[in-house]
């Protein structure tokens, strides 16, 4: 039986907002500022080779994956350059979060830190990828073998070994969704240990976890639309406006129109929020389980 609120829990992000104003402001601030310098770098040394990539996506319905991966190749340097670059970021985001809910009182720095925890948040993160993606590769194999069997029946089996890989994923990732929490409190890098934590209460997590997913796509529709209308009285251009999902990176000077500044300086508000909104609630009911004091105690890894 459910020991929390699932309704309650998938708002919890929101609390953390309105507790936590100030902290928040500086993380929208941070993130604001890095998305702007990693946008500048990526755009002067990669930004005709990205719009290409970016307009030939946003041009074919069904683009050609031979013609996708020889543009992408193209930009292998941006992505062995961003990849580190959004682990370290996240492990300090998420790291931050966990502080912000485990740790309330832990508030040097607005919760912000770079040492070990950060490092162990992003290690979590990559694990955690690497396994659903595993499973997700495997389902495929499944299917595909099923598949191959042919006629209707081949075609009923893969579709359904596809829907079951997917499930596989789905579930998975509720059960180890306490991973970070645990790392974060034990101060060792933890995976499966979320699974005796999470035991019993799947479907309320998956409730509430889905439920934050659908209030963050609420609030970023919100606030697009007041970034469209802010972009549209800065430039005064709708047709430009409507493009603002989409910013032009060919160059710096088409990046850095009117609207674009706009969108750029509501960047990282977005992104925190939808960190917030969406990741909030796995600490949250954590800490809820755990009593509402976690304990300290260091324990074994994995």
């Amino acid at each position: 039986m459910s020991r929390f609120s699932a309704s309650d829990a998938a708002f919890s992000g929101f609390r953390l907002v309105r507790e936590n104003l100030k902290a928040i402001a500086i993380w929208a601030a941070v993130m604001t500022v890095l998305s702007i310098i990693s946008n500048v770098l990526a755009i002067q040394f990669f930004g005709p080779k990205l719009e290409a990539l970016m307009s030939y996506v946003s041009d074919n319905a069904n683009p050609d994956p031979e013609e996708f991966f020889r543009r992408a190749a193209d930009l292998t340097p941006l992505m062995l350059w961003s990849l580190p670059y959004s682990l370290v970021v996240n492990g300090v985001i998420f790291a931050a979060l966990n502080r912000l809910v485990l740790r309330p009182q832990d508030s040097r720095f607005a919760y912000l830190r770079l040492g070990k925890q950060e490092l162990r948040q992003a290690a979590v993160w990559v694990l955690t990828s690497l396994i659903l993606m595993g499973v997700l590769f495997v389902g495929s194999l499944v299917s595909g073998f099923l598949a191959a069997l042919g006629g209707p029946t081949g075609a009923f089996l893969g579709l359904l070994g596809m829907a079951g890989s997917a499930c596989a994923v789905v579930y998975l990732a509720v059960r180890l969704s306490f991973a970070p929490a645990v790392t974060f409190e034990t101060d060792k890098v933890t995976i499966f240990k979320s699974l005796p934590e999470t035991k019993g209460i799947f479907w309320s997590l998956l409730g509430a976890y889905l439920l934050a997913v659908v209030m963050s796509i609420i609030v970023v529709l919100l606030i697009w639309t007041i970034v469209s209308a802010v972009g549209l009285i800065a430039s005064g251009d709708l047709s430009a406006t409507g493009k603002m999902l989409r910013a032009d990176t060919s160059s710096l000077q088409a990046y850095f129109t009117p609207a674009g500044i706009v969108q750029a300086l509501f960047s990282g508000l977005i992104s925190i929020l939808t960190t917030l909104i969406v990741f909030g609630p796995a600490p949250t009911i954590y800490r809820e389980l755990k009593g509402g004091a976690p304990s300290a105690t260091p324990g074994g890894g994995w």
